[in-house]
């Protein structure tokens, strides 16, 4: 019995719409979409804007931004991780 390799690319996530955009991605252009929900809440239209241009800029660079081959998403998470854990200090002569 032939035994044939199964190329599979672990680097690069697989684009289900249209070619061009992965599940993942989609999901965060989703939430860009549901965060101008924003709009129906009854405050001032400065912090309105203010809110829904910040949310939308942190779910695009999610969808998009890579950083050294690294989702920005994941990125993200790891810096949130570093600041939170115990730092152990050595102290060495």
């Amino acid at each position: 019995m032939k035994v044939y390799k199964i190329p599979f690319d672990v680097k690069h996530e697989e684009k289900i719409f249209g070619g061009y955009l992965s599940l993942r991605q989609v999901l965060y252009l989703a939430l860009v979409i549901l965060s101008a929900a924003i709009f129906f809440i009854k405050i001032q239209l400065c912090i309105r804007v203010f809110i829904f241009i910040t949310l939308s800029s942190i779910f695009l660079a999610f969808a998009f931004i890579k950083i050294q081959e690294t989702r920005f998403d994941i990125f993200f998470v790891n810096i949130i991780k570093y600041l939170f854990r115990k730092k152990k200090y050595q102290f060495e002569r």
